[in-house]
């Protein structure tokens, strides 16, 4: 008997999850700068970076309590609801009147879409065999960076043609609700709950890893805190996220104001950067999946924190001496291939070590991870500020390479076979 492949239908959705999960995120950059919202709120540029940063504080802060959430009462059930409360709160951020009306809509979106990605990693743990686990997270955060790269364009373009921002975020809110009630018909919490699944795809995915079906009744929180390698984990995604976050916040300032290109010139050579994100995601899944096969557990999914560390650290500090603009936007290009091709295996490693607690271990790493992104905004205006700062912006690209340098360095302190330590209680 050939196995059925309902667990393709379900990643399949996953990824389309993924994109709208970003799409509804970032298409607020878009939003803000168009015509009709400036003309109707006005906002000044600390109002609009108020509005911006109240999502990403509420979605790093939302991680834990989220993450636990989808282990206790099951992937399925939860991004269900996490679907549609981001996708109802992105169409009332189309019925908002003013700053604080905003500040509310966007952060309470941002606590909604905290969940996403670690349900989504616990669904991976029971849906793909051990050997494949890679593949599929990196297909998940491809449809994420797809979101990421067309959500501007999209969003402006969709604006320009029906007139007015508020109509677009109504329209995405409805795309939500379906992709909800997708999620409900099609997903399961295990393959053994799932009505047209034979045995032949239980046996396939169950391969190499034991089955977990029960959902947890302890907690997690004392297992994650006493868990040594999750604080490598936790300082390292602080660093990689202090590196990767410069592109998509100051790299365009720099190519203005250094590099001397105008904004829209020094906007597309950021595109050309991020594009190449999309293939570090797609590489970075089948990597560690090989080097997994290759060289076992422990060490299979720390090389591409090495590798992905040491070739976007070597990128950062070539920029300084680099003479091209567009040579600049290719050494960043390289640093985000690099970055992307770690995340599947950090989504692997937070598999590996979580046990029943798979969503909540991605989720505590997470928010380290976004307080180092969020930590940026304020970071490098300081450091410009200060009598060190060289007009070439190289100790800029120092920071980001050490941040990428801790990467490397923490990844050795993590040992994914150690597993995350509870009490084990569980219900069927």
């Amino acid at each position: 008997m050939n196995p059925t492949k309902i667990r393709f239908a379900i990643l399949s959705i996953a990824t389309a999850n993924a994109f709208l999960l970003y799409l509804d995120r970032i298409c607020m950059g878009a939003v803000v700068q168009s015509t009709s919202f400036q003309t109707e709120l006005g906002l000044s540029k600390e109002a609009t970076g108020d509005v911006l940063a109240g999502f990403f504080l509420a979605y790093a802060l939302g991680q834990l309590p989220a993450g636990w959430m989808a282990d206790r009462f099951g992937p399925r059930r939860m991004l269900v609801i996490y679907i549609l409360c981001w996708s109802v709160f992105t169409a009332a951020t189309g019925i908002a009147g003013g700053l604080l009306s905003l500040i509310v809509i966007r952060g309470l979106c941002g606590l909604a879409e905290a969940g996403a990605y670690p349900a989504s990693a616990l669904l991976m743990t029971r849906w793909f065999p051990f050997t494949q686990r890679a593949r599929a997270n990196s297909i998940i955060g491809f449809g994420g960076r797809v979101g990421n790269a067309l959500a501007l364009g999209l969003t402006a373009t969709a604006i320009a043609y029906l007139g007015n921002w508020r109509t677009v975020l109504w329209i995405y809110g409805s795309i939500g609700v379906v992709l909800a009630l997708l999620t409900q018909f099609v997903f399961r919490d295990h393959p053994s709950q799932h009505p047209w699944v034979n045995e032949a795809e239980k046996n396939l995915i169950s391969e190499g890893q034991p089955p977990q079906v029960g959902r947890p009744k302890d907690s997690p929180w004392f297992g994650l805190l006493k868990h040594k390698g999750l604080w490598f984990f936790n300082v390292g995604a602080l660093g990689m996220n202090v590196g990767w976050a410069f592109i998509i916040t100051w790299l365009p300032t720099y190519l203005h104001e250094v590099r001397g290109l105008d904004k829209v010139t020094a906007s597309s050579y950021v595109s050309i950067a991020l594009a190449c994100s999309l293939g570090g995601m797609l590489f970075g899944g089948w990597y560690c999946d090989t080097l997994t096969k290759r060289y076992g557990q422990k060490w299979g999914r720390r090389l591409p924190f090495l590798t992905g560390s040491a070739l976007a650290a070597s990128a950062y500090l070539l920029c300084p001496l680099l003479a091209s603009p567009l040579a600049v936007a290719i050494a960043c290009g390289a640093v985000a291939f690099a970055t992307d091709s770690v995340n599947p295996a950090m989504w692997a490693l937070a598999q590996d070590i979580g046990g029943r607690h798979v969503a909540a271990t991605l989720a505590w790493s997470n928010m380290w991870g976004n307080f180092g992104a969020s930590a940026v905004a304020k970071l490098i205006p300081f450091v410009i500020g200060t009598s060190l700062h060289f007009a070439d912006w190289r100790e800029i690209f120092w920071l980001c390479a050490f941040g990428f340098v801790v990467l490397g360095l923490t990844s050795l302190g993590i040992d994914v076979t150690k597993k995350l330590q509870t009490s084990g209680a569980e219900e069927s």
